[in-house]
């Protein structure tokens, strides 16, 4: 659905919610005036509950809007860095693959893949190290405003080449036991992670060969642990992520 058929659908579905909100509460004002036993709790259960419903329309079409937004906007953006259209529209195609059954909205995800490919100019590389940078910190199961902090601190310590004290603490903080899994690989061992994050900041060690870790262990993992991609499956089998999952395809 076109963005401008997403807002003229907002345009004639709000008012109508907000009338039927209205009609209710003014048909329910007349109940609660009488002698009905639990007619006045009910009324007020009643009202809430379209207020919530009208709520959750004006949100789910809101992220709509947004979502379409992004999907468009996509391909103009990634052209100012020199990608082809068909390259962004795979890079998308993927995402919304990839993301399915995650509580990762394709918006972030796109946002991500931008900033990655104004670093390394290389779409189809940026979608795989977001991608696999996302299911370590998924599997991580850090509260969610955790996870997007580190999503966004090891977004800047790629484009900077290096991350500093804030922003490896941050990623510490949202996937421990994936950084143990990283720093085995690396070479560093189990109890490694501290000597990892010290190469990292003073350059002995390669941004790029713990993103490219992290992009191998997201497919096969090692050592005996599982991929990235099943560790974030198994993290986020609940109800919260169930419950978001259900809003991000509202918006689709």
């Amino acid at each position: 659905m076109a963005a401008n058929n997403l807002g003229t659908a907002y345009i004639k579905i709000a008012p109508q919610m907000q009338g039927i909100q209205k009609s209710i509460s003014d048909g329910l004002a007349g109940i609660k005036s009488t002698s009905l036993p639990g007619a006045a709790a009910l009324g007020t259960v009643i009202a809430k509950g379209v207020s919530a419903a009208m709520n959750l329309v004006t949100s789910s079409l809101d992220k709509a809007i947004e979502r379409t937004d992004i999907i468009n906007n996509f391909p103009k953006v990634m052209s100012n860095m020199g990608i082809s259209a068909d390259k962004a529209k795979e890079s998308i195609d993927k995402l919304k693959d990839k993301l399915d059954g995650l509580p990762t909205s394709l918006q972030d995800g796109a946002s991500a893949v931008q900033r990655f490919t104004s670093k390394n100019a290389d779409i189809e590389k940026s979608t795989e190290l977001f991608l696999a940078l996302n299911n370590a910190i998924l599997a991580g199961g850090a509260p969610a405003e955790l996870q997007a902090t580190a999503i966004e601190q090891m977004s800047q310590a790629y484009a900077k080449g290096k991350p500093d004290m804030m922003e490896w603490r941050a990623i510490q903080s949202a996937m421990p036991a994936q950084l143990r899994q990283i720093a085995i690989e690396m070479g560093y061992g189990a109890d490694g992670v501290a000597d990892l994050g010290e190469a990292l900041r003073k350059g002995d060690a390669s941004m790029d060969d713990f993103m490219n870790t992290i992009v191998k262990l997201n497919t096969t993992g090692a050592n005996g642990f599982q991929s990235f991609e099943q560790q974030a499956k198994n993290s986020t089998d609940g109800i919260g992520t169930a419950l978001t999952n259900v809003q991000n395809r509202a918006a689709a």
